[in-house]
């Protein structure tokens, strides 16, 4: 009965929460029904797209994929080392605790802001875009990386370590044949959420299609906007389609 009253009285609370949330948020039904008409009469102004437009977003959309494809490789090859050195079961607590620390900070910046920076630094383009994208990428596929080592089975490390194997054949023998398809898994993930975020780095000249999406947008060129936004819905479906399949043969 007192286990009862007490799961009543965690579920009020977490109901309590979650309402103040919506408060402080400004949530409004009301306010979402009185754009209805602004966003159909949006939607109307895109259509139907402006197909003269499409040799741009072709080259905005193949330059987008570029610097997804080039960001996620690059971010897969750094972030082994930072994977194992920061995997609980590979490491001494010294250097563990430490590892685990930078990719937490570093993960807590968004793409966006990496972008920000790195546009600053060198200037408009795509390459500030594939800076932005490793450095985001090489912590998130990191901390992929070390949970997959932490999950892997004994057995196998154990009976190689048994036979006076050095760590370089553990790790060789032992570990990676389990973790790399997980491996695999993961970068394929992570191509397929970098084509979505080098998108809206367009918006801050990060290179890509979504500069030219912003660009349309901004002259008021509605249905040369929808001829872009159509090519990237493509894009992003087909790499989609493609990685999954992938996936699905690697794990």
């Amino acid at each position: 009965m007192s286990r009862g009253i007490r799961r009543a009285g965690l579920g009020l609370a977490i109901l309590a929460v979650y309402v103040w949330f919506l408060a402080a948020t400004e949530v409004s039904l009301p306010r979402f029904l009185r754009g209805l008409p602004w966003m159909a009469d949006f939607i109307r102004r895109m259509v139907p797209p402006d197909l003269s437009v499409l040799r741009s977003a072709l080259t905005g959309a193949l330059q987008t994929f570029q610097i997804a494809v080039v960001g996620t490789t690059v971010a897969a090859l750094l972030a082994l080392p930072l994977g194992f050195l920061s995997a609980r079961n590979v490491v001494p607590a010294s250097v563990f605790y430490p590892a685990r620390a930078l990719l937490n900070l570093f993960r807590s910046i968004d793409t966006m802001v990496y972008a920000l920076f790195f546009v600053a630094a060198v200037g408009l383009g795509p390459f500030p875009g594939i800076l932005a994208v490793v450095t985001y990428t090489v912590m998130t596929l990191a901390k992929l990386y070390s949970e997959a080592i932490e999950g892997i089975e004994p057995g196998p490390v154990e009976a190689i370590s048994a036979t006076g194997a050095t760590r370089l054949q553990v790790l060789r023998f032992g570990i990676l044949p389990q973790v790399l398809p997980l491996f695999a898994s993961y970068v394929l993930y992570r191509l397929e959420t970098n084509i979505r975020a080098a998108t809206i780095l367009g918006f801050v000249g990060a290179g890509g299609i979504g500069f030219y999406i912003q660009t349309y947008l901004r002259m008021i060129n509605y249905p040369a906007a929808s001829a872009v936004l159509l090519v990237l819905v493509a894009m992003v479906m087909g790499v989609d389609f493609a990685s999954s399949r992938l996936r699905a043969r690697i794990v």
